[in-house]
């Protein structure tokens, strides 16, 4: 496996072929089937040696993308005088342009981004509410702490600021282990997966933690308003 194949021979279907070249490694699509398991040669070899009317994949490249129906109708021609078709007799074969494939994967492309989308909406809401609740809670436990500092003049403003700022840490340490996570697995991805590529930008990090400083402004609010609200004398004396 370490020794380079470069100049040697190699038999495919039973005949020798010479190994000019290695493609780097491109890995499996989707787990389905391996990308490195396929063999590049020429054309007349492929004519010669195997089967033109079996079943094929032929890619082709086109330099000009403003020619592509030009390319399309000269594309057609060859392959019907590969295949030895007459003029009466259909197409045997299929041309499918990437457009087309493009216009047939963009409304599934589609869904997954929306339903993405409000299962991320879903989980911020659920992700709200509970760290609402935390300090809720925890508002509830320093009552008397509240009390205690207003007394000793604290003010509203202080008090609120205070709650708003564990509200927001609170939600952007969920957000840094969220991107620990995510960057995992991309990695893992583009590991098991080398032609497709995830690539983790700045802006999606960027993005994300003003998501997180802004669910826990939003979740924080409320209880840190109360907070600020409360009566010193009252607070004093909640057991």
């Amino acid at each position: 496996p370490s020794e380079s194949p470069i100049e040697k021979s190699v038999l495919i279907n039973g005949q020798p072929f010479r190994v000019v070249g290695v493609i780097s490694r491109q890995g499996t699509f989707l787990g389905l089937f391996s990308l490195d398991s396929i063999v590049v040669m020429p054309l007349p070899a492929f004519q010669k040696y195997f089967s033109a009317k079996s079943d094929s994949d032929v890619l082709v490249k086109v330099k000009d993308k403003t020619r592509l129906a030009e390319a399309r109708d000269e594309l057609t021609g060859v392959m019907r005088r590969v295949r030895g078709l007459p003029p009466e007799k259909k197409d045997d074969f299929s041309i499918n342009e990437q457009q087309a494939l493009k216009s047939t994967l963009d409304p599934i492309k589609n869904s997954i981004a929306i339903a993405g989308l409000f299962i991320t909406g879903l989980s911020l809401f659920v992700g709200a509410i509970g760290i609402m609740n935390i300090t809720f809670v925890s508002v509830k436990e320093r009552t008397r702490e509240i009390g205690t500092r207003k007394a000793l003049g604290a003010r509203r403003r202080t008090i609120l600021l205070q709650f708003l700022i564990e509200s927001t840490s609170l939600c952007l340490l969920g957000g840094f282990i969220g991107l620990g996570v995510a960057y995992l697995m991309c990695t893992g991805i583009g590991q098991a997966f080398p032609s497709f590529p995830i690539q983790f930008s700045l802006g999606l990090v960027l993005v994300s933690m003003a998501v997180s400083i802004l669910t826990g402004l939003f979740s924080g609010f409320a209880p840190a308003w109360s907070a600020s609200r409360l009566d010193p004398v009252a607070a004093l004396r909640y057991e």
